[in-house]
């Protein structure tokens, strides 16, 4: 069983449970992703069965888009309402107009700090196992790039769309959004609602899925556009790694014969590709 699943995850499932529960859904263990949630998040999962879990190191998902809602006045280990109250203080009352004008200084190319509740590792070690044990460690800057950031709910609980680089910590964002006019703050939910250019009206949840599953079997959408899709009849000499002579500029080549995957080949030469991964 071969293909692709747009996956709704729903909230108080980790993304190893989906992948678990799809594993008996369609009987077969080789099942990966493109990118987790954590548990208390919903949203958009991208799920490959079977030779397109080979494809991963080949997706686009450097673009994310999420709603996320959050409250002020309390600081958390966790950066959300979920983990443990390690700070309060009263609220500074801000305007609409000023905090839609805080939102835009945070549009663009910028640093951000991993928070220590993150399965980022450093060292061989997950930052969470070491943050559960209240161990603190230094950490490095990561680059993040926030493409758009609008405000949808401004009150009590104040409700915020972002669409942002892959890597991204929305409850980091968060933090520093509000740290920035002198308040504390948390996030108390996150969905995420699209990928690149896949959105989670595409989705289901695990649910909704029969017994018989129809499996997505066009990798275009979850390719890096760079690559080319092509349709080639040599299998023989696709399947023994043989270099082949292609028409194409393209650097990476995904090539298929009607709906089999084939392999990725690189160019090495004036239209001269060579087999970089296998796909069959």
């Amino acid at each position: 069983m071969n293909g692709i699943l747009y996956i709704y995850k729903e909230k108080g499932m980790t993304s190893f449970d989906v992948v678990a529960k799809l594993r008996k859904i369609l009987n077969t263990k080789t099942i990966g992703h493109t990118g987790t949630l954590d548990p208390n998040a919903e949203g958009l999962l991208i799920v490959l069965i079977g030779k397109y879990t080979k494809l991963l190191p080949y997706c686009m998902h450097d673009k994310k888009g999420y709603i996320a809602s959050f409250k002020l006045g309390s600081l958390y280990d966790t950066q959300d309402i979920w983990g443990n109250v390690i700070d309060s203080k009263e609220i500074i009352q801000i305007s609409e107009e000023e905090f839609k004008e805080n939102l835009k200084t945070f549009v663009g190319k910028q640093k951000q700090l991993p928070p220590m509740y993150s399965a980022k590792k450093v060292n061989g070690k997950k930052l969470y196992e070491l943050a559960r044990k209240n161990i603190e460690i230094e950490r490095e800057m990561i680059d993040i790039n926030v493409f758009e950031l609008n405000l949808i709910k401004y009150g009590e609980e104040i409700t915020i769309d972002a669409v942002v680089s892959n890597g991204t910590y929305i409850r980091t964002l968060i933090e520093d959004i509000n740290k920035k006019l002198n308040n504390y703050a948390s996030m108390s939910s996150l969905l995420r609602y699209k990928i690149n250019n896949i959105t989670i009206d595409e989705s289901k949840k695990i649910s909704e899925l029969s017994n018989e599953v129809f499996l997505i079997k066009d990798p275009e959408k979850i390719l890096n556009p760079s690559i080319e899709i092509i349709n080639d009849d040599r299998i023989f000499d696709i399947k023994n790694g043989k270099n082949l002579t292609i028409n194409s500029n393209s650097e990476l080549i995904l090539i298929k014969n009607n709906e089999e995957l084939l392999a990725i080949y690189e160019k090495i030469g004036n239209n001269l590709y060579k087999c970089k991964r296998g796909l069959w």
